[in-house]
């Protein structure tokens, strides 16, 4: 009776681990992005870097001119025959540039923010695309620095930096085109 149990026991623990062999999953596939290669080299970065030079450009050339003159007028203050009141007056306009160029950085740096907000998006829709369509599990960074070695048939970066630039430039076709004010004006 024990041989015949053990016999079942046996049938059932093998059938049953074949059934369960057919019923594994597959294989994971893991590809790696590199996002700082997608940063720098996509189209919305590009168009990015052009729109805050045109928009920055002359303003950010300017207070770096003061900054130059302030360094000057510093040389000059060393003079010991240098009034009390050109030494203020130094201060108070080094005291201006600064706040100026405060106020400057934080401007420029909340664009950048947003930016790099709308990036990320993009980048992670971007790899989701691409990783759904090639039939991968995961997609790592490779930038973050905690992948030491992969295979270059894993790296999607190229595939992902096209569908970014794919994905900017149909967000730029879904924009409203801005209506000049002289239309505007002349509509009233």
């Amino acid at each position: 009776m024990r041989g015949i149990f053990a016999f079942i026991l046996a049938f059932f623990l093998v059938s049953g681990g074949l059934s369960l062999a057919d019923d594994a999953p597959a294989p994971a596939r893991i590809g790696v992005v590199d996002m700082q290669t997608i940063a720098m080299e996509c189209d919305a970065a590009q168009a990015f870097k052009e729109q805050m030079e045109s928009k920055y450009g002359k303003e950010r050339s300017s207070l770096e001119k003061q900054g130059q003159d302030i360094k000057k007028q510093a040389e000059a203050l060393k003079n010991p025959k240098t009034s009390e009141a050109k030494k203020v007056a130094f201060l108070q306009s080094r005291q201006k540039l600064e706040q100026t160029t405060r106020n400057f950085m934080r401007k420029v740096e909340q664009e950048e923010i947003k930016f790099r907000q709308d990036m990320v998006a993009m980048v992670f829709n971007a790899a989701y695309e691409v990783a759904r369509a090639k039939g991968y599990n995961f997609v790592v960074d490779v930038t973050g620095g905690g992948v030491l070695y992969a295979d270059p048939s894993m790296d999607l970066t190229k595939d992902v930096l096209a569908e970014v630039n794919k994905i900017y430039k149909d967000s730029l076709a879904k924009k409203p085109a801005a209506k000049p004010e002289a239309d505007s004006k002349a509509k009233k």
